[in-house]
């Protein structure tokens, strides 16, 4: 059975990054999706979050719980035809304020879960 590819892909996502002095390491969260992690350097850091909201959201939908997971994190499903206006990819669905000697990028997050729809099709055979 060939793998079908489906890809979440979430625009704008912030990512925060300071560096912790006490353990001498940068510290990198997302609020949006309630994630931290670290690196050695700010990069790292920003990676190692990045890493980790990709695992949340495919770890969420193998689960079954994806569509909490974003709605926790202030999307809303859009049903085509329903208000008549969808929202461009580049609409700010929650917003966060951080505080000072914060460094904030925002990224564009992908998240492959073909191989997940694959392993849900073939438990669903058996």
């Amino acid at each position: 059975m060939p793998q079908q590819l489906v890809e979440i892909t979430i625009n704008g996502v912030q990512i925060g990054v300071r560096h912790d002095t006490d353990a001498d390491v940068f510290v990198g969260f997302c609020p949006r999706f309630k994630v931290y992690s670290q690196g050695e350097t700010k990069e790292d850091a920003r990676e190692a979050v990045t890493s980790a909201v990709r695992l949340r959201l495919s770890t969420a939908f193998e689960h079954g719980r994806i569509v909490k997971v974003l709605r926790d994190a202030g999307f809303e499903r859009i049903i085509s035809g329903s208000t008549g206006q969808v929202p461009s990819p580049d609409d700010e669905f929650v917003a966060f304020k951080f505080t000072n000697n914060v460094e904030v990028t925002e990224t564009n997050i992908r998240v492959p879960i073909g191989a997940l729809l694959h392993q849900r099709s073939i438990a669903c055979q058996h």
